[in-house]
């Protein structure tokens, strides 16, 4: 019985100290996201472009998602891939994408183009 009571109590201070954390990195993004941009004008850099220190990253695009597990959004073009990759900058409140890749997955050349594009949602200071 005091076994139970026990196991109940670390569960629940458990469960509390993962609220909290999912609460504080929640916080956290809010703080350091500034007013939408819209897609149309997030702009998109090169590695050697910025410094670590001159951006905050906000979120690895389609990456941080469980959803990257299920299925992953692939494109017919690359123009395509990067107006996605801006839309989704701009709902999370980044003003320019880096480290951006878009690749082919196709195994037969013949087949039509499929692409897998990712990057950086970032913050520029």
């Amino acid at each position: 019985m005091a076994l139970d009571k026990t196991l109940r109590a670390l569960g629940c201070v458990a469960l509390a100290v993962a609220l909290v954390s999912t609460l504080g990195c929640a916080a956290n993004k809010t703080k350091t996201a500034k007013a939408k941009v819209p897609p149309s004008e997030v702009k998109v850099y090169q590695t050697p472009d910025l410094l670590q220190s001159q951006y905050t990253l906000i979120e690895h695009v389609w990456i941080d998602s469980w959803r990257t597990n299920v299925t992953f959004p692939s494109f017919k073009s690359e123009a395509d891939g990067m107006d996605a990759m801006k839309k989704v900058a701009s709902d999370v409140g980044a003003n320019a994408l880096i480290n951006v890749m878009c690749h082919d997955t196709r195994t037969d050349p013949k087949k039509t183009l499929n692409l897998n594009c990712y990057g950086d949602a970032i913050l520029v200071n």
